[in-house]
């Protein structure tokens, strides 16, 4: 509610800018303001809060300046909500990051969530949320520490994991262009060694990490051998094994040709073409970004059955008969010998790159089976509808 602002006459020129001030709506002197928001969780109290977010824990107060509260007591429990508050006070490995470009399909999964949905434009993003590209997309982000990164088709990336120190996105899948940001992978970490240093990292089906750098060096990590490597070479890192010695671009032609998006070198700045450029001051200017699509409601679903019914099971057939469009680091299966599953004979969960046997897991005979998927985060889907199957069998009773 606004109260009544009087104004004398005649009080000269500094009290006719105190009572311009004075005639402005509550509110408006703050509107420049930019805020961030964080979320409450059980037990907090504005004491915690501040204390956890705020670079100056004793600035509790200023919850109170911009969010509705039951009590300014600081010490009593909040309830579940969020809670605004200005970004310049939030410690830096706090600040959200913010999406400053997206193109067609892209979903963002908030952490601790099973959901995805669609992106929006110049929304926040937080530690640990996720970010996905379908085909044909792209993601643009940026940190307010100044890390740049563009996320390219097909791929999943998790920023700022508070369990992965020093680290600003961890790259489960895909494609990746960094500016200054922090990489880490299932076999590499990278760590730029540059304020200008620019780089692209493409993680493949096998794990294995191809890093090129178009600008600066890079030191590129893995199995306690550190590789720097300079601007206008690349490296590869297989799984569980130390990087190679760098390449000169480009030969790393199986990157290069990549059919997806390519990462060569001479590649155009980071955010170029038309999306979000970077002016002399590396600050963003943002071109109009496409309307989002819906956000797809069943990634977290079951994955789509494959045809079991009279087909007897080959030596390491299950993965053939698991379809799926998405990206997944597992499946868990059960077999059962009712289709309750009562009386189950296998409950397990097999890494994606395992080779899965049930010949030799279980005796010959007729079994009911169901799938669920494990996506790269580590999330379980629904299990599927039960499929009746005859395993022919290598196991004895």
């Amino acid at each position: 509610m606004n109260r009544p602002r009087r104004c004398a006459a005649g009080a000269g020129t500094r009290a006719l800018l105190v009572c311009v001030w004075l005639l402005l709506p509550a509110g408006a002197a703050g509107a420049a303001e930019e805020l961030q928001t964080v979320t409450v969780r059980p037990g907090d109290t504005l004491w915690s809060m501040a204390d956890t977010y705020l670079k100056d824990p004793t600035r509790w107060g200023e919850f109170l300046k911009y969010n509705t509260l039951a009590s300014p007591d600081p010490s009593i429990a909040l309830p579940g909500m969020s809670l605004k508050v200005p970004v310049r006070l939030v410690k830096e490995q706090y600040r959200a990051a913010k999406l400053v470009y997206y193109l067609k399909d892209v979903l963002f999964r908030r952490s601790g969530s099973s959901d995805w949905l669609a992106v929006t434009s110049r929304m926040d993003l937080y530690n640990n949320d996720a970010l996905r590209t379908k085909e044909d997309s792209r993601a643009d982000v940026k940190f307010y520490t100044g890390e740049l990164l563009v996320l390219y088709a097909n791929s999943i990336a998790v920023l700022r994991p508070p369990n992965r120190k020093n680290t600003d996105v961890e790259l489960m899948s895909g494609e990746v262009r960094g500016q200054r940001s922090r990489v880490i992978t299932a076999s590499a970490r990278i760590t730029p060694k540059t304020s200008d240093t620019e780089y692209g990292a493409r993680l493949k089906e096998d794990l294995t990490t191809l890093v090129q750098v178009y600008k600066g060096r890079a030191d590129i990590e893995a199995h306690g051998k550190t590789v720097e490597v300079p601007e206008g070479f690349g490296t590869e890192v297989k799984m569980d094994l130390p990087p190679s010695a760098p390449v000169e671009l480009p030969a790393l032609f199986e990157f290069n040709s990549a059919p997806r998006t390519k990462l060569a070198a001479g590649a155009p700045p980071l955010g170029a073409g038309g999306t979000a450029a970077l002016d002399a001051k590396n600050s963003v200017r943002l071109s109009s970004a496409p309307a989002p699509s819906a956000g797809d409601k069943d990634l977290a679903g079951a994955p789509a059955p494959g045809d079991m019914n009279d087909k007897r099971l080959a030596a390491g057939g299950l993965p053939s008969i698991i379809s799926s469009g998405d990206p997944v680091q597992g499946y868990h299966i059960q077999l059962a010998r009712n289709s309750d599953f009562t009386g189950m004979v296998l409950n397990k969960t097999f890494d994606v790159l395992e080779k899965i046997d049930l010949n030799a897991l279980v005796p010959p005979g007729e079994y009911w089976l169901r799938t669920a998927q494990v996506d790269l985060l580590g999330f379980e889907g629904k299990f599927d509808a039960p499929r009746r199957v005859k395993v022919a069998g290598t196991k004895a009773d």
